[in-house]
């Protein structure tokens, strides 16, 4: 019998997830559809429900995923399997990450109380008090996961490894030069924010497991998983989007890790997905106000070009000595990750389709 913390478990959940979630969605367009005809002074308020019985299913469902994962990369045989040191794994990487989720999660929900219960003052206070314990909290974690892969360097003695770090240390460069220059969006980080990251981080992990296909060294399509968190940068800008994706990439280390360097796992994980915060680089243009779903469209390409270019560096130096065989490094990497621009094409398709509709538009730009 599969227990529901073993390695098998999260190999019985996925399949589950990826169709019920496909089931439920199709369910509330199909209602949305019928309620839209039949009843349109009631469809803002089905809206409105359906978007947080989505949100609450999908957070459970990315909840049981994140458990079943690090249940798995705890069992002995797993460890055993991957030649990991169990001890070393627990303390300096799961621990770590799993609390700072925990302390991110926090955040969000008394957010949200504050905005409701306190005074704007005490709120502010608050918020900024909580953000700096996740700005410690996400400095220690990083501290200890360098820690981590130091201890255990055996597992890659014949990579380069200067070239590793320099490559990623460009890449981070680049995003987070372009964050600030194609920011065009100056919204305080305040409880409604700090709420809605909140809200689109757990959507798009919840969404991640719904998984069309799934690479053999990592990596998947998805059914448009990134499309909350790409919003969310869409409405805040790219500075807070990139942070946010930042944060949505740790979490993805949890749930597929493939990670064999330090600074591998910065180029496939998180630095890879915080380019996707640049999806709102051309929302506030005004050559696009009326074209709300081109500037969408391009800040996708854009991202995903980015992401893809993270991880190529990623396969070159890091994978390409063990899988490319014969092929040349570059090719094998390019073509491997190709995978980012049919997942982003699904997202993109989903999207345009979003930002073309007049009722989401209308409500986005209170938002704005």
């Amino acid at each position: 019998m599969c227990n529901l913390l073993t390695t098998y478990a999260i190999d019985v959940f996925e399949p589950i997830a990826k169709w019920a979630s496909v089931a439920v969605v199709a369910a509330l367009i199909i209602a949305g559809i019928i309620m839209f005809f039949a009843k349109k002074d009631a469809f803002k308020k089905f809206v409105k429900i359906a978007l947080f019985g989505l949100l609450v299913y999908l957070l459970v469902v990315g909840l049981i995923g994140l458990i079943m994962e690090i249940g798995k990369s705890f069992d002995p045989s797993y460890v055993q399997e991957n030649y990991m040191d169990r001890h070393a794994t627990t303390v300096y990487l799961f621990i770590p990450i799993a609390c700072l989720f925990v302390l991110f999660l926090a955040t969000v929900i008394v957010s949200a109380i504050m905005h409701k219960k306190a005074t704007l003052e005490t709120a502010k206070k608050t918020i900024t008090i909580m953000g700096i314990i996740d700005l410690i909290a996400l400095v220690v974690t990083g501290v200890l996961i360098a820690i981590f892969f130091e201890k255990v360097k055996e597992w890659y003695p014949n990579l380069n490894q200067t070239v590793l770090y320099v490559s990623s240390a460009l890449v981070i460069i680049v995003i987070v030069a372009l964050g600030f220059i194609l920011n065009k969006n100056d919204q305080p980080i305040d409880t409604k924010c700090l709420s809605l990251a909140g809200v689109t981080v757990a959507m798009s992990f919840g969404l991640s497991y719904v998984k069309i296909f799934e690479m053999p060294q990592g990596g998947s399509i998805t059914l448009f998983s990134l499309l909350p968190i790409m919003i969310f940068s869409f409405i805040y800008g790219t500075k807070k989007g990139v942070f946010v994706c930042f944060i949505y990439g740790v979490l993805q280390a949890i749930q597929d890790p493939w990670i064999i360097h330090p600074a591998q796992f910065l180029l496939d994980y998180p630095v890879a997905f915080a380019a996707i915060g640049l999806s709102g680089a051309f929302a506030q243009l005004k050559v696009f106000e009326k074209l709300p779903q081109v500037s969408f469209l391009l800040g996708g390409i854009l991202s995903a070009s980015i992401r893809f270019f993270s991880h190529v560096l990623s396969g070159v130096f890091a994978f390409s000595s063990t899988y490319a065989g014969d092929l040349n490094s570059w090719l094998y990497s390019l073509g491997y990750n190709s995978f980012v621009f049919i997942d982003m094409a699904i997202v993109l398709a989903i999207g345009v389709i979003v930002f073309s509709s007049k009722a989401f538009m209308n409500e986005l730009k209170k938002s704005i």
